[in-house]
């Protein structure tokens, strides 16, 4: 379990995480564009920062900037002690859109010894690859002769 997460979005993405994040006793960082300033999930988390303009690529989407807003609110983990890793935030949750589908965010994360809340970098690049996520063994789906085998 985590001590304490940023949360890389907004709005309502972002208020449902950090409701569920209280409930689970975990402190949330929240990070904000100048035209979110005032927005609930701002005023729900334990921390906020301003991240930038309201543009998302020039806010939400700049990962570098995310990441060292992470690691100046203890993101970083610690792996000098599993006390230290204990009382220091730990992950990023990316919410939806924006970084989630990010494979160097999610690579960043990983580098600097932040857990990414969401696949890792190789999933995110397989499943980016139409040719990649085609050879992704998947389950067997049910298909309208399995029906035949039902009765009513």
């Amino acid at each position: 379990m985590f001590d304490k997460i940023l949360i890389a979005n907004r709005g309502e993405i972002a208020c449902r995480v950090v409701r569920t994040c209280k409930k689970m006793g975990v402190k949330t960082v929240a990070v904000f564009s100048a035209a979110d300033a005032n927005s609930m999930h701002v005023d729900l988390a334990d921390e906020a920062y301003y991240i930038g303009p309201p543009p998302a690529k020039e806010s939400y989407l700049k990962g570098e900037e995310i990441l060292k807003i992470a690691k100046q609110t203890g993101a970083k983990v610690s792996h000098t002690t599993v006390y230290q890793m204990l009382i220091e935030s730990q992950a990023v949750h990316p919410g939806y859109g924006f970084l989630s589908e990010n494979a160097g965010f999610s690579q960043l994360c990983a580098e600097n010894g932040i857990v990414f809340i969401g696949p890792p970098a190789s999933a995110i690049r397989s499943m980016g690859s139409k040719r990649s996520s085609t050879c992704l063994p998947s389950p067997p789906s049910p298909t309208l002769a399995d029906s035949r085998s039902f009765s009513l």
